[in-house]
């Protein structure tokens, strides 16, 4: 029941829903069960000759149960006179009264079950906008250790699964209960001695339902776990799919992803054994009781301790009292099988959020320098990055971050746009650490271009106004045409409308770092970043790229990421990394002096250029 209660926390914003699906399940069991007991009166005429005159009930029944033959023996006579001793009459209105009364009662159900639909769908609503809130709202150090495919399991499967596990744990709580209570109710009221024997397998159920669903659970953990992996070697493929074929390694993926798909595979047919033998169990224990029950009833019909058509009344309310208890404990394995989903999406949306805004953020104003003091910075394995590192930034210089790969540089300034906090030391805005700043106000001076172009399967105009679509289209098209970009869009097939596929999968390379570039631009931000914006380029669209950047760092304070030398030589300021350490800065021509580890960067360039 725990596993139970904890899906309807997810419930719990649509009380009016819950109260008015349970009003109408509860109409639904009370008509169900009025459609039940007619088949004693039925019986009562078919078998009688004359209902109104026939002979007083036999049962022998006690308190409740003897009140109630002696209402219903009132209602056969009452009843027998409004059909003036026609047994025909009397059943013509009985079935037409059973009619009616499957028609209220189906009537509820439905809408019940609407009820349910709008209770299960809005809640998963919320947990799926939940879960990508979350992703926006976690560190870019979290999706580093997570794998893609495992995150598109969760936010696809894992929530499928809680699905129908809210839906099933939604009847479990009070529908089914409610279906049994009132049909024991009944079945003490027809025979409580009879009733007595049913309480007797309670006990034993309960104990094998729980040891199947525990089970269930464990392997359903792995099992999400499994097929997270299956994703990911899927989502891998595809990204790669070129670079596979290049290299002829089809034939070792395909087998890697048998492997991980066969071990999903096998987990996933103990799963669904476990989950299937709940039904047939659960049947099966049913008609043992039935049967007992049959004999049990038969011989104390025999012995004239219980009226015939009390037993057969009895006997079909039990009939329809299997179903319930078959429903329940179905619910309690989709329950536990739903936990595993539950405690992945759990484990999602309480990740920590690391990189936190403060209670009281200060105005964000850059008006004179940007300084990173004493700055250290580990990821979760504890390994240090960058250590020590001291760099005073003055605003509208441009700053060249040079080294070997691994040196830190990407790093370095993530952490700068504040995509993760410090580890050691501070990073300072005009005196004031960064992390006293809203995060989006802060982020709101920095433009980012990056070595590969972030686009998104949208249009042209939405990738370079991003997050702003009320931006006029002017706009837009200056920024374009400062980026060397208007030309090419024009040449599409539907202009700033055209939409460019995934990742901008229609574009080359040089339009889409034109496109990023235009996006900055359109921004205007006071602190840029370029990461490597044009090493992936050739010639041609370098120069075009090249002659955008410079109009896009035009009176900006830049931070430029290059391994190509000679696109920094003229750059205010050069500092050359080293794992994570500043090893020198200055001019280009002042390091050149120095011979050091920039003078040998130099020398090896122009070596491999030769």
């Amino acid at each position: 029941m725990k596993a139970v209660l904890k899906f309807l926390r997810y419930a719990g914003n649509h009380k009016k829903l819950i109260v008015l699906n349970f009003l109408f399940n509860l109409l639904y069991v009370v008509f169900q069960l009025v459609t039940l007991m007619m088949i004693m009166p039925v019986l009562r005429f078919l078998f009688s000759k004359d209902g109104a005159g026939a002979p007083a009930l036999s049962s022998r029944n006690y308190g409740v149960g003897q009140w109630f033959s002696q209402q219903y023996q009132s209602f056969i006579s009452w009843f027998g006179a409004l059909a003036k001793g026609e047994p025909f009459t009397a059943l013509a209105y009985l079935c037409v009264a059973l009619v009616c009364v499957t028609i209220l009662k189906n009537g509820f159900r439905f809408l019940a079950m609407n009820f349910m639909v709008l209770i299960r769908n809005r809640s998963i609503q919320e947990i799926r906008q939940d879960v990508y809130r979350k992703c926006l709202d976690l560190p870019i150090a979290y999706f580093n250790n997570e794998r893609k495919g495992d995150l598109m399991s969760r936010m696809s499967n894992d929530i499928k699964e809680i699905e129908f596990a809210l839906m099933v744990s939604l009847e479990a709580l009070y529908f089914q209960p409610l279906n049994i209570l009132l049909f024991m109710v009944a079945l003490v009221v027809l025979s409580a001695k009879l009733t007595l024997y049913i309480f007797l397998f309670l006990p034993v159920t309960a104990l094998i339902i729980g040891v199947i669903g525990r089970s269930l659970r464990k392997r359903s953990a792995k099992n999400q776990e499994l097929l997270g992996r299956v994703m990911t070697a899927y989502e891998e493929t595809l990204g790669g799919i070129r670079i596979i074929k290049a290299f002829n390694a089809s034939s070792f993926f395909a087998k890697k992803y048998n492997d991980q798909d066969e071990q999903y595979t096998k987990n996933n047919i103990g799963v669904q054994r476990r989950y299937d033998l709940s039904s047939p169990m659960s049947e099966t224990i049913g008609i043992g009781v039935s049967a007992l029950l049959l004999w049990l009833g038969g011989s104390m019909v025999f012995r004239q301790e219980l009226d015939p058509e009390f037993f057969l009344t009895y006997f079909a309310i039990f009939s329809q009292l299997i179903p319930p208890f078959k429903a329940f404990s179905n619910a309690l394995y989709a329950a536990q099988k739903g936990m595993a989903s539950l405690d992945r999406i759990q484990e999602l949306v309480t990740a920590p959020v690391l990189v936190e805004d403060p209670a009281d953020p200060k105005k964000v104003v850059f008006a004179s320098w940007l300084a990173l003091n004493n700055v250290g910075f580990s990821y979760l394995d504890g390994n240090p990055v960058i250590e020590h590192f001291n760099l005073e930034i003055k605003k509208g210089q441009t700053i060249a971050l040079v080294g070997p790969s691994g040196a830190g540089k990407t790093t370095l300034t993530d952490l700068v746009a504040r995509f993760y906090d410090v580890s050691e030391g501070s990073i300072c805005l005009d005196g004031v650490d960064i992390r006293m700043f809203d995060q989006e106000d802060f982020r709101g001076l920095i433009g980012i271009v990056n070595q590969e172009s972030i686009l998104f399967n949208e249009s042209v105009r939405n990738n370079i106004a991003l997050g702003r679509p009320e931006l006029p289209l002017e706009d837009v098209i200056a920024a374009a045409k400062a980026a060397n970009a208007h030309e090419f869009i024009m040449d599409m097939e539907r202009g700033y409308d055209t939409e460019i596929g995934e990742r901008g999968g229609k574009l080359s390379g040089g339009q889409k770092q034109r496109l990023a570039i235009a996006r900055a631009l359109l921004k205007d931000p006071e602190i840029l970043i370029l990461d490597e914006a044009t090493s992936a380029l050739d010639s041609k669209s370098e120069k075009a790229v090249q002659q955008a950047l410079e109009l896009l760092m035009k009176h900006r304070t830049s931070i430029i990421i290059a391994h190509r030398l000679s696109t920094v030589v003229h750059a205010d300021l050069i500092v050359v990394m080293d794992k994570g350490k500043l090893v020198e800065s200055g001019t280009h021509n002042e390091l050149l002096e120095k011979k050091g580890m920039y003078y040998n960067l130099i020398q090896l360039q122009k070596l491999l250029s030769n």
